[in-house]
Parts: structure tokens; C-alpha cells; sequence
């Protein structure tokens, strides 16, 4: 059932799109919730950052951050707006 999500997050496909051999899309789908729910994911993602910094594969000095995504709270204006000429 892990290779069906693990299929559907290749692919982009639907569950709907799910082959049969990695059980019905139904059942498929019920795991990765069921994963989702039990913070497996957020397991895996942790323990793997972990690993990565302890053999020394992740260096964040080149990172940076976009925040462009980021909605601004409700009624709050941008620091450019606020200026007046």
C-alpha cells in the first residue's frame, strides 16, 4: 500500500488512478489518511533532516526564504502602503 502513495505522489495521479497491484484506491487512500493522522510523515521528514545534518549532507549557509505565500493578517498593510508621499 506504501508503493500505491508513493505511485501517486511520483505520478500526480488521482487515487482514482491507483493500479490495482497496490491494493484498491479506496484502501490506499484510508492508509495515507491513516498515515497523515499518526504523524508518520512528519516522522519520516524529521528523522531524515536529522540523518542529513549528521553526516553533514545539508548545509542551509545557500538557503533562503520566500515569503510571497505568506498572507498578510487580516486588515494589515503592507510596510510600502503604509508610507505616505
Amino acid at each position: 500500500m506504501f508503493n500505491g502513495i508513493l505511485y501517486v505522489l511520483t505520478t500526480g495521479c488521482t487515487w482514482h488512478d491507483v493500479p490495482a497491484n497496490y491494493g484498491t484506491k479506496s484502501t490506499v487512500h484510508r492508509f495515507h489518511l491513516e498515515l497523515c493522522e499518526k504523524g508518520v510523515y512528519q516522522a519520516i521528514f524529521l528523522d531524515l533532516l536529522r540523518s542529513g545534518y549528521a553526516i553533514r549532507k545539508i548545509d542551509l549557509s545557500h538557503c533562503s526564504t520566500d515569503i510571497k505565500d505568506i498572507q498578510a493578517k487580516k486588515w494589515d498593510r503592507p510596510a510600502m502602503m503604509a508610507i505616505r508621499r
